[in-house]
């Protein structure tokens, strides 16, 4: 069946976002194998797991009422990332991290900005949100790159704030207001 997402919210111009399926687990994989990034995304090296708990970890997550998480396929249908909603705040209007991985074979491309807005749109002009938060680990260039095209302001330094391969690493804390997100960002 052929549908048109011209008009449907969660398609832009590089990527749509759709509900994670069980089978996506296989495009997921390949990031347990490349510490370094994982360490970037989860703040620790995990301990080693068989494919099959994986899999497992992965369709029960699914299932949560609470997990609020899209898998992001690029305008020619392939799966090129996940990104996940944390720290949604009804009360406060205050909302994240979002945690984006991008495939390695598709790093570079936009999609992950891409995925940040649509992201961001939907947080601060349906769901009424004031003020996203975010952060990341001094050292990941591609997220500071990322948060600095979007427009989120560094708010903050927490010192010492992670140990990995040897060393304490800090946690750069920004954030940006649902008035900046719309004037940056449309």
């Amino acid at each position: 069946m052929d549908i048109d997402y011209s008009n449907y919210f969660w398609n832009g111009e590089l990527i749509t976002l759709r509900q994670p399926k069980e089978d996506d687990w296989q495009e997921i994989v390949p990031h347990m194998f490349d510490t370094r990034m994982r360490f970037f995304f989860t703040e620790e090296v995990e301990m080693p797991t068989d494919l099959e708990q994986y899999r497992k970890n992965f369709i029960e997550r699914l299932g949560k009422a609470d997990y609020t998480g899209f898998a992001i396929e690029n305008n020619d249908g392939q799966h090129v990332g996940i990104a996940n909603l944390f720290g949604i705040d009804e009360r406060n209007g205050t909302f994240g991290p979002v945690g984006i991985l991008i495939n390695a074979h598709s790093r570079g491309r936009g999609y992950a900005s891409a995925a940040y807005q649509l992201l961001g749109r939907y947080m601060f002009r349906e769901r009424r949100m004031h003020k996203w938060n975010s952060g990341y680990i001094e050292g990941n260039t591609a997220s500071a790159a990322l948060h600095k095209k979007l427009g989120f302001e560094i708010e903050g330094l927490q010192r010492d704030m992670y140990f990995h391969d040897g060393r304490y690493w800090n946690q750069v804390i920004c954030g940006i207001t649902c008035e900046e997100f719309v004037k940056r960002n449309g």
